[in-house]
Parts: structure tokens; C-alpha cells; sequence
């Protein structure tokens, strides 16, 4: 056939159909879902959580570090165990629906949990943040695993994961827009002036908002992929299915490093607002800017995926943001038309990378299934949530520690070489870190004609 053309057989035409091959707007809609309530509980914690330990729990910039830390060495075991259990599941549910079912609720109640304030001190103080945000980063893992994992087995389309996850994608900035533009707002409304109270308020808010829409999610999208007894892996050709998948780790090696610039920015980027603009007006502006780009992104990303290669769009973005950002550390604080032009021009391309990346981990399973005969989406797609964990712990660690290194003094005047600081935290560092995220990219191998040919063959076989 020309130009590679698969040959339309009756095996082509009809097992798509039976495997998910064109999913309907309820079922995208309903996956969206999920991924706004999961997003609009984590962007309160990604966001604010450092911010409200020191600055309205009183918790030492050090101890901050030490919970934020703990929590993700802590996941570095959750989230593996998780993936190979629920990859060992069986329900009339299926494998990865009944957590995400009984998961939400949990979820809900230990947000508002966190930015509650109890009536403690010292190291009793300590201790509640540090329990409450560890069960909570738990729970998180019980519900975003097998959200996750869900996309993978739904359909085996390749164009098809990607509109999912640029549904995901959409919805997980318009989670970012609500919550950058209202809870500061709501903090404030709520709280009449006392920030303990307008924390606790907007959590609770925002987790009666996020609950009931992880229903729909369970509610309406089906796993119709279900590997047979011969995929099915052991514990071990779990493991091996992660650490032997060359072209996955390169794409999970790009994903951490570009998380660790998109985490340290957003946990900084109200230090950045407050005491080198002067302007904490802009925190929710800052926010609001951020995500509905990533809106933009996401839903434009079907149709910039039909003209180029998914690698290559990662890499175009990731590009076109690092030089934004390091262009924005040189900018005067007093130029604030500049900063939000180029707030726009950096924003703009991260909706791209979210649902690109989840769409080239199920192209990474697809293809080592091919090569193995091993399925293993569970303990893949835990990895992945993983890297996105262990990236925000150190990033929230390693980002209180610099501040406190710069000289840092939570709700004081900041001198000239800690404003200098935290502008380099916020903007150079990043800048800098997108681009090194493009390096691994180059080396990755699956081509959008690889992995239709991956599809095709895993359907005859299922067929055969």
C-alpha cells in the first residue's frame, strides 16, 4: 500500500469496534471529569501547600521540607504496590474502575483535613501536617493510579488516547483556572481576614465540588481491554516491564525533569507575585494565565497531533517554554506587560505535554506488549504517577531549603539579593530545566506509523 497504508481487512474494521475503538463524547466527557476532581484537590496542595505551612500553619521553612519529603519517599513504595495490585484485581468492575469508586470520598475528607488548623504546638503541629498530607498523597495514588491506567484500556486507537487525554488535559486546566482564580478570592471571602479559617473554608468547598464528579468517571468508562491469562505478568515481568522498556524510560526520564520545572514554578510563584513584583493581586492572575493556556493547549492538541510526530510536539513546547521563562528572569519587575505577554508565550505550549505524555506511555505498553507478550498497565502507568510525585517532593523540599538559604523571612520586607533569588528560583531554573527535558526525546523510537502498526498487530492476535 502507498505511503505505509494499513490494508483494511475485516480483522481492521471490526475488532476496533469491540476493543473501543471510537469512544463516545459522554465516555470522553465523563474521563475529563475525573481528572478535574482529582486536579482541583492536588492544585490546592501543588500550589498553596508550602505557602500556607509556612506562612499560615507557622510551621519552620525546614520542617515544611522534611513533610514534603517524607511524603514522597513514601510514595515511592505506595504507588508500585498499588499499580501491582490493581493490576492483579478482579471485579465485576473490572481492574481499575472499584478504586476510583471507593477512592473519592477519601480523597475529599483528607483535603479538607490538610488545610485544617488545629489547636496544637511544636512538634505536635508538625506531626498532624506531616500524617494528614501523607494520607493524603496515599489516597491521591488509590484514586490518579488507576485514572490513569483507565486511559490504556479503553481503547487501543492511538489517535483516540490522545483526544482522551487532551480531554484530561482540558479539564485538568480548567481545574487549574477555577482554583487559581477563586481560591485566593474564597480564602479571603471565607475567611473574613483569618487565612486559617479561609483555607480550611476553600477546601471545603472545592472537595464538594470534586467528589461526586469521580462517579461519572466510574460511572461511564469501561475497560475493554482485558489482557488474557498468557499477558497477564508476574511480579516480576511487572518490574521488568518498566525497567526493560527502553523507549518508556527515556519518555519517563523527560516527564520528571520537565516536572521538576513546572512543580518548582508553581510552588514558588507566589513568593515571585508577592515580594519581586509587589503585586500579590497577580497570584490569581499568575494562576488564571497558567491554566487556561494549558486549556488552550489541550484542546488544540488533536488537531496540531494529525500534521506532527507526538515526540515532536514535546519537543517544540518544551522548547518554546524554557526560553519564555529564562526571557521572563531578565525582565524588569516594573514591566508588567511584558511579564504576562511572556507568561502567555510559556504557558501556552505545557497543555501539549500533559496528554501527549500519557498518550506515548500507551504507546510504550503497547509496544513491549508486542515484543513480550507482557501487558503490564498497572505497574507502568504507577511509575509514571510516581515520577510525578518523587519531581514534586523535591522540587517542594529542595525549594524551601533555597529559600531559607537566600535568606528568606516569611511576612517581612525581602532584601535586594533574596528578591534576586527567588526571580532566578521562579524563572531561570526552570527555563533552564524544559530545556534539558528535550534531551532524552531525541532518542525515542516510536513513530505515530509504529504505533498503528503495534495496534493493528495486537488486534489480529487478539483475533487469532
Amino acid at each position: 500500500m502507498a505511503n505505509g497504508a494499513v490494508p483494511q481487512t475485516k480483522e481492521s474494521l471490526v475488532v476496533p469496534q469491540i476493543n473501543g475503538g471510537n469512544l463516545s463524547f459522554l465516555t470522553k466527557l465523563s474521563y475529563g471529569f475525573g481528572e478535574f476532581s482529582a486536579s482541583v484537590v492536588w492544585s490546592l496542595a501543588s500550589s498553596y501547600l508550602l505557602f500556607f505551612y509556612t506562612d499560615v500553619f507557622g510551621i519552620a521553612g525546614g520542617a515544611a521540607a522534611i513533610i514534603l519529603l517524607v511524603a514522597r519517599v513514601w510514595d515511592c513504595f505506595v504507588d508500585p504496590i498499588l499499580g501491582l495490585i490493581m493490576e492483579r484485581t478482579k471485579s465485576k468492575h473490572g481492574r481499575f474502575r472499584p478504586y476510583i469508586l471507593y477512592g473519592a470520598f477519601a480523597l475529599a475528607l483528607l483535603n479538607i483535613l490538610t488545610f485544617y488548623t488545629p489547636e496544637l504546638t511544636g512538634t505536635a503541629k508538625v506531626i498532624y501536617a506531616g500524617v494528614t498530607y501523607l494520607l493524603l498523597g496515599t489516597v491521591h495514588s488509590v484514586v490518579n493510579v488507576p485514572y490513569g491506567a483507565l486511559a490504556t484500556v479503553m481503547t487501543r486507537d492511538t489517535h483516540e488516547r490522545t483526544n482522551l487525554n487532551a480531554y484530561r488535559g482540558v479539564f485538568g486546566q480548567v481545574a487549574g483556572i477555577l482554583t487559581g482564580a477563586a481560591v485566593m478570592p474564597l480564602i479571603t471571602i471565607l475567611g473574613h481576614g483569618n487565612q486559617q479559617h479561609g483555607f480550611f473554608y476553600a477546601a471545603i468547598v472545592l472537595s464538594v465540588v470534586s467528589a461526586p464528579l469521580l462517579f461519572f468517571t466510574f460511572k461511564n468508562c469501561k475497560e475493554l481491554i482485558e489482557p488474557t491469562i498468557e499477558e497477564r505478568p508476574t511480579l516480576k515481568e511487572s518490574l521488568r516491564a518498566v525497567g526493560a522498556n527502553k523507549q518508556l524510560l527515556l519518555l519517563l526520564t523527560s516527564l520528571f525533569v520537565v516536572l521538576l520545572g513546572v512543580f518548582g514554578r508553581i510552588g514558588t510563584l507566589t513568593y515571585y507575585c508577592i515580594y519581586v513584583l509587589n503585586r500579590p493581586d497577580l497570584i490569581a492572575v499568575s494562576f488564571t494565565i497558567l491554566s487556561v493556556c494549558g486549556a488552550i493547549g489541550s484542546f488544540a492538541l488533536p488537531f496540531i497531533a494529525k500534521f506532527f510526530e507526538k515526540k515532536t510536539i514535546l519537543i517544540l513546547g518544551s522548547t518554546l517554554t524554557g526560553i519564555a521563562f529564562i526571557a521572563l528572569y531578565f525582565t524588569p519587575a516594573t514591566n508588567i506587560t511584558m511579564i504576562i505577554v511572556l507568561t502567555i508565550a510559556a504557558c501556552l505550549p505545557t497543555g501539549f505535554a500533559s496528554p501527549m505524555n500519557f498518550s506515548m506511555v500507551a504507546d510504550c505498553i503497547d509496544d513491549y506488549q508486542i515484543k513480550t507478550g507482557i501487558r503490564a498497565d498497572g505497574a507502568i502507568y504507577s511509575f509514571t504517577s510516581l515520577s510525578t510525585k518523587i519531581a514534586s517532593a523535591l522540587v517542594g523540599a529542595a525549594s524551601a531549603t533555597i529559600l531559607g538559604a537566600i535568606g528568606y523571612v516569611a511576612n517581612q520586607q525581602q532584601t535586594p539579593e533574596v528578591v534576586h533569588g527567588i526571580n532566578a528560583l521562579v524563572n531561570l531554573a526552570p527555563g533552564i530545566i524544559y530545556l534539558l527535558a528535550t534531551i532524552p526525546l531525541y532518542f525515542y523510537k516510536i513513530s505515530k506509523a509504529r504505533a498503528m502498526e503495534n495496534t493493528n498487530e495486537l488486534l489480529r492476535r487478539r483475533m487469532s
